[in-house]
């Protein structure tokens, strides 16, 4: 992870570093544990805790940097905050600023035009340390689920250490300048206590926030600084508490304690799964499995520990700051070109990740690291201190280039927008729509028709670089989690208008674009009631069972719709099928009883990761994108059953306009199908099944 992880300097203790090298080749190698456990998650998703390795880095983190400061405070009485930051600087911001650009570029090279923006902002936020906060919001943005990953989503752990790092000194520096200015007795004890009490009140708050916060808000609480900071502050008890367990005894105890520790480790990378509620309570056993092999030889020199101290560990932990900033990109990169789930992907793929970290080490981050770039050197042939300095002149440039860099991004962004067609008239959207009107060979009506011309790739719709963002007012009156249902009316306003509702979930939503055209043409009056997690079942899953439930009285008592359509996520209908189905019956049975209609519309199939990727893949063809039927309809959708059942109620499939006798493609009738991973269906798509949702109901209605 960051240099400070790199640093050879291990801080064995406040006061017992003169006569004891600093440099600690367990952890050393405990930093190749943590890097190669991360790597092989990320490829393989094997060992299925392997993203435990971040937290070995943050316990690691903390006690590095705390020992350093502490070993300076000590010596000199207090901190040089600007060298401190220049030595952060010089070891953290080449490599990182050098991934960071080649990623970006390479991005507009090979991502569709809506991702390659995304990376560009997503690279800004991480140019700024502020990755985790940009994620954290992403991650929680119910539209962003199912999108591919940013090839840079990895530097939310290195943002999260570098604002501890920006807090850290001054702390310390507070507690010793406290201690001085009272005078106290004792001064180096009562200074440790005053320590000791900060770093445990922080593990205290931020472990039980981070507690309470993943079992409600588990994608938030995964990025958050407030809830992992305890991890870097465990690692800086350890360095405080270096006086004391530098007087262990030189036996058999030390390994003792260093082979448990890496027990623990390596039980927390094949028992703690992506389910566990992490990082509270999850991240205990990883973090304190780590303060042990930290602390079993601290004031120590490190004997009895071959595992983490032969060549291989020494290298890859040498070098694991750089290997931790490639392999992501390499990675979700090279998804983009070359199909996954392939031996040549994953040899490919290992082949460039450690290629790029090599010469990285090499030949850049490395002599950067041992430079002296804007730090004092003496000048031996005058006995003069030499300070390179950044001039005004210099600092002018600097800020030159930032202003270029800024607007060169913001260029970038616009001209993506142009690319992605993002803000195109609605007279463009018109002329596509009139088109669809009339071509039977657009869309759904085409599926499995052997006399509908094939377009090329470039030619589908929406383009390739637009298709993730084609919603076309699906959402634009939605329940996001956490708020209060609203709804929206639409169509003819005529007194004799039928009154139809649409209720569901993102799934129903993206059935309104299509909806709405044919309003007013078949006097249809369209009130919706759309939003995250609202299946119209009772009680509801989730977090909108309040809302349904008002929404269900407030069904109960005002006059009655001629015809209510729903449909849902099949795969988030409830706990089980069975109880998804019955909840689903007792929200319908008592609207059907006051002779309103119910047109329950089948899901949709599902689709996959991998024909995602398939569709936006570099030099791809995305009609040959698909998946076997059998597999896009292996979860069985509860809403068709509990049609079947309900007195009252339609159902209107169209599972045949999405798929053939044995596969459901990816791009029908030269549009494409899917947003996303979620299930979520094109807009473009949704119009060209509109005419046979709209016969669906004109048959329900009579």
């Amino acid at each position: 992870m960051t240099a400070d992880i790199k640093s050879g300097s291990s801080g064995v203790g406040v006061g017992q570093a003169g006569h004891i090298s600093s440099f600690r080749p367990d952890l050393q190698g405990l930093r190749a544990v943590a890097v190669i456990a991360v790597v092989l998650d990320h490829l393989l998703g094997w060992p299925s805790g392997g993203f435990v390795g971040v937290d070995i880095f943050f316990v690691l983190s903390g006690f590095f940097i705390t020992a350093l400061l502490l070993r300076e405070l000590h010596r000199t009485g207090g901190l040089s905050f600007k060298e401190f930051y220049i030595r952060r600087a010089r070891r953290i911001l080449p490599a990182a600023l050098l991934v960071l650009l080649v990623t970006v570029t390479a991005g507009y090279i090979v991502f569709p035009a809506t991702r390659a923006k995304e990376t560009l902002v997503d690279t800004l936020w991480a140019a700024l340390f502020a990755a985790n906060w940009r994620f954290e919001r992403v991650g929680t943005d119910y539209f962003q689920e199912g999108l591919p990953p940013s090839p840079v989503q990895h530097f939310w752990s290195l943002s999260i250490e570098e604002q501890f790092y920006f807090v850290w000194p001054a702390v310390l520096l507070g507690i010793f300048v406290i201690a001085a200015k009272f005078g106290l007795r004792r001064r180096g004890v009562c200074r440790r206590y005053a320590l000791i009490g900060v770093v445990g009140a922080t593990v205290a708050v931020s472990f039980g926030w981070a507690t309470m916060q993943s079992s409600t808000e588990p994608t938030t609480a995964y990025f958050s600084t407030f809830t992992r900071v305890w991890e870097l502050s465990v690692g800086a008890a350890v360095a405080i508490a270096g006086p004391a367990l530098a007087r262990l005894p030189r036996t058999f105890i030390r390994p003792a304690i260093a082979y448990f520790g890496l027990a623990g480790l390596a039980a927390s990378l094949f028992l703690i799964t992506p389910d566990t509620q992490f990082p509270g309570p999850g991240a205990v056993v990883p973090v304190l499995s780590t303060t042990l092999v930290v602390g079993a030889f601290q004031g120590s020199s490190v004997y009895g520990m071959a595992p983490l101290t032969n060549k291989a560990a020494q290298y890859f932990g040498s070098s694991s700051y750089s290997l931790y900033l490639w392999h992501w990109p390499v990675f979700v990169l090279l998804a983009a070109i070359m199909p996954e789930q392939q031996l040549s992907y994953y040899v490919v793929a290992v082949v460039i990740a450690l290629a790029l970290s090599e010469l990285s080490f090499r030949h850049f981050e490395n002599p950067i690291h041992q430079s002296r770039w804007l730090e004092s050197e003496l000048d031996y042939s005058t006995a003069t201190v030499v300070r390179l300095r950044i001039t005004p002149k210099a600092w002018s440039l600097v800020g030159a280039l930032l202003a270029v860099a800024l607007v060169f991004s913001l260029l970038a962004i616009r001209i993506t927008d142009q690319r992605a067609g993002i803000g195109e008239t609605n007279e463009a959207l018109d002329t596509g729509r009139s088109v669809m009107e009339v071509d039977p060979c657009f869309g759904g009506p085409a599926i499995g028709s052997v006399r509908c011309p094939q377009l090329s790739p470039s030619e589908v719709t929406p383009s390739i670089d637009t298709f993730a963002k084609d919603t076309q007012g699906a959402f634009s009156c939605w329940r996001g989690e956490g708020e209060e249902i609203r709804s929206c009316t639409y169509g003819s306003t005529q007194p004799d208008a039928l009154r139809l509702a649409l209720i569901g979930d993102s799934h129903a939503a993206t059935l309104l674009p299509g909806l709405t055209r044919r309003l007013e043409e078949n006097n249809w009056s369209l009130t919706t009631y759309l939003g995250y997690g609202c299946q119209w079942q009772t009680p509801a899953p989730g977090d909108c069972n309040d809302d349904m439930q008002e929404l269900q009285s407030s069904l109960l008592a005002s006059e009655p719709y001629d015809a209510i359509v729903t449909t849902s996520g099949r795969k988030y209908g409830g706990p089980t099928e069975a109880a998804a189905e019955i909840a689903y019956q007792a929200a319908w049975s008592a609207i059907t009883a006051r002779g309103t209609k119910i047109v329950a519309v089948a899901d949709n199939p599902t689709v996959s990761a991998d024909v995602i990727a398939c569709v936006t893949r570099l030099g791809g063809d995305p009609f040959e994108c698909g998946t076997d039927r059998a597999q896009a309809l292996r979860d069985e959708d509860p809403l068709i059953a509990a049609a079947a059942k309900t007195p009252g109620a339609t159902l209107v499939d169209l599972t045949d306009s999405y798929c053939t006798a044995d596969r459901c493609p990816a791009v029908v009738g030269n549009v494409i199908v899917y947003r996303d991973t979620g299930g979520h269906v094109t807009a473009t798509f949704a119009e060209t099944l509109a005419p046979k949702l709209v016969a669906g109901i004109r048959a329900a209605l009579a």
